[in-house]
């Protein structure tokens, strides 16, 4: 069997830092075969020169940068979905380094993501065990606790994670979404301004601090600083959707459409943009324009019975009422027993009682249209312009022709359903 070809230190050193060049530009694919390549390299001896980097010290001993390469390699696997592989490749580097504290909290990441959250829960204390100082452990320990409600935990071990290390941006947006949970808005909203301090080009952290406002009910500041974070990033939907929701909630009709228009440039298929501006135009009186959103919306999603329901007021609303009870049908064909199905029955009721009242009143008074009912009540209705649902047209057989004139004389008597 050909052995491997033994390389330089150096070279090593220029393939470990080229791994981390595609990891931070997140093409994990080729990352990961540089550092699989450099964690099963053979090393050549040779002096190290006084200027060369400061490159890692020899920890398994041909190949220094076994463990570091394998973590990088371990990161690709997680990015990739690989979780098997990536436990694989951890549980060998702390089998070399059993103290591995970076090893230990990777590892707990990994179990965190496969829902084991007493071994995640073991591997992050192992790490601080290791290393006290390792605030990457304490912010894992502080988002294990955050999904388990323990907030208190949570908040204690985010501050540990910013005292040791105070640039550390993520373990601030942690600690203020346990401050949030623990309802200490307003430290919250110091805590995530110290992360937007620190990463100030990061979209999401203007929609973390806007949102942390807006539940302060600090209404300006939440847009002022929204707004800033479009000047980062102008095409950021999830900023955009809450600077129109803002708008919205203000009452600031024109400028949440104004917004709404662009999210829908950005975003051409959201169903949330058209969501805020079908109320929008619905709360200026414009109708046409609300129907229009709606319509939309259905022809987006057939299958959601809310965009049906949607439709079914607003036709309401203009006194379509075919179209109207078309599409109430319609949301209890897609969902007999939803939130929606009991407003839609009733809205049909409506509908259909309305418009027998008519029927009743002008078959009573026209011979013409009362033969007609006799003979096809379905076809003579539609003549008329009515129309009814099922329940509607069943009714209408059961009605008593020879006694409509008493009917008409007694208009509180019921007559159909």
């Amino acid at each position: 069997m050909q052995q491997k070809a033994r390389l330089s230190l150096k070279t090593l050193w220029k393939m470990y830092q080229e791994g981390q060049e595609l990891l931070q530009a997140r093409r994990f694919e080729d990352a990961g075969l540089i550092f699989q390549k450099v964690a099963g390299a053979r090393l050549r001896a040779r002096p190290i020169q006084p200027a060369e980097p400061p490159i890692p010290r020899v920890t398994r001993g041909r190949n220094p940068l076994y463990v570091q390469a394998s973590l990088g390699l371990s990161y690709c696997c997680v990015e990739r979905g690989d979780l098997e592989e990536a436990m694989t490749v951890l549980r060998e580097i702390l089998a070399v380094e059993p103290e591995n504290a970076d090893a230990h909290c990777e590892l707990g990441y990994v179990y965190s993501m496969k829902g084991l959250r007493g071994e995640a829960l073991d591997s992050f204390n192992s790490a601080i065990d290791h290393n006290p100082n390792c605030a990457k452990a304490h912010k894992a320990l502080g988002y294990l606790y955050l999904q388990e409600d323990r907030v208190e935990e949570a908040i204690t071990a985010c501050e540990a994670a910013v005292r040791l290390e105070p640039s550390y941006d993520i373990a601030y947006v942690e600690l203020a979404m346990a401050l949030r949970k623990a309802g200490r808005l307003d430290e919250a909203v110091r805590v995530m301004s110290r992360a937007l301090q620190l990463s100030s080009d990061n979209p999401q952290y203007y929609v973390s601090l806007g949102g942390l406002l807006r539940e302060a009910r600090r209404y300006d500041e939440a847009l002022a600083i929204l707004n800033i974070g479009l000047d980062v990033d102008s095409r950021h939907s999830e900023l955009l959707e809450n600077i129109c929701e803002l708008y919205l909630e203000q009452g600031l009709l024109d400028d949440a459409i104004r917004i709404g228009n662009r999210l829908l440039r950005v975003s051409p298929n959201s169903l949330h943009a058209r969501d805020i501006l079908g109320v929008a135009y619905l709360q200026q009186g414009r109708i046409n324009e609300a129907l229009r959103i709606a319509d939309q919306m259905v022809h987006l999603n057939p299958l959601d019975a809310s965009h049906h329901f949607k439709k079914a007021v607003l036709f309401q609303q203009k006194g379509m009422v075919s179209s109207a009870l078309h599409e109430f049908v319609r949301v209890l064909e897609l969902e007999p027993d939803g939130e929606m199905a009991d407003d839609a029955r009733d809205a049909i009721e409506s509908i259909d009682g309305q418009q027998m009242k008519q029927i009743i009143m002008l078959a009573a008074e026209d011979i013409v249209f009362r033969a007609k009912l006799r003979r096809n009540p379905e076809d003579a209705a539609r003549e008329r312009g009515f129309s009814l649902s099922y329940a509607g047209y069943h009714a209408l057989h059961q009605l008593d022709y020879d006694t409509l004139a008493e009917i008409q004389r007694q208009p509180g008597r019921a007559c159909y359903h």
